[in-house]
């Protein structure tokens, strides 16, 4: 499986795996049952010669249904919730209604024409994971790790817990998201050199920012910076 760099805020290259050419076809198709499930309900069970107009009014939000699934799942269809991959923004950034509307503009081109063979064929020559549509968003789709330490980091503080860094308040959701990404990273590397070095870089940048000079190591310094800012914001 490839993997690309994608650039945080915090002007750090985190490794993330590039959904697969057959999880995206597998997603695409799920969502095309979906859709042709929903085909068949209007036109077989809604009377079209009776109420033509209506007919047509109904099949509109098939025609946004990826747009729309993707601006309010967060990056994800149906088919790629459920087989865990999502769309997201090269530059680290959040994907806004813009990235979304270009995809799917371009979608006409990319999937619907040949029958994805475009598609297909622009993923395999640009290596990463991107169909013509991704790259005019500047944006990719990779794959989401069933568990990772975003889910576990924010479960249960004990009830004693102290802020060891009041400071934590000067980052937002972005800078915690970026260490969180770095923790796991060096976790998946198994410490290698190169997360290493990515978790220095990280820690200098949010220390600044936190305006604070740590002597826990790297590592520890991250986690303990998403342990309070959850404290902090979970009062």
């Amino acid at each position: 499986m490839e993997n690309i760099a994608i650039q945080t805020s915090q002007n750090v290259a985190i490794e993330q795996p590039v959904a697969s050419i057959g999880e995206r076809i597998g997603a695409a198709a799920i969502d095309y049952i979906i859709l042709a499930v929903y085909y068949f309900l209007v036109f077989y069970l809604g009377d079209i010669e009776e109420a033509p107009l209506a007919t047509l009014l109904f099949m509109i939000p098939a025609l946004f249904y990826h747009l729309v699934c993707e601006m309010a799942m967060n990056g994800q269809s149906w088919g790629k919730r459920l087989l865990n991959i999502k769309v997201v923004k090269i530059d680290g950034t959040r994907p806004g209604f813009s990235s979304y509307l270009i995809r799917w503009i371009f979608r006409i081109v990319d999937v619907l024409f040949l029958f994805g063979a475009i598609s297909t064929l622009v993923i395999i020559i640009n290596g990463k994971g991107q169909r013509l549509g991704d790259i005019v968003a500047n944006t990719t789709v990779i794959r989401v790790e069933d568990e990772s330490f975003d889910d576990s980091i924010f479960s249960g503080l004990p009830n004693n817990y102290t802020l060891k860094f009041p400071q934590v308040s000067r980052l937002n959701d972005t800078d915690l998201a970026t260490a969180r990404e770095v923790v796991e990273f060096l976790k998946e590397s198994i410490y290698s050199i190169e997360s290493m070095e990515i978790a220095k870089k990280a820690r200098k940048a949010i220390e600044t920012k936190m305006g604070v000079q740590s002597e826990l190591g790297n590592e520890k310094f991250l986690k303990t910076v998403i342990n309070d800012y959850n404290y902090l914001h979970s009062r």
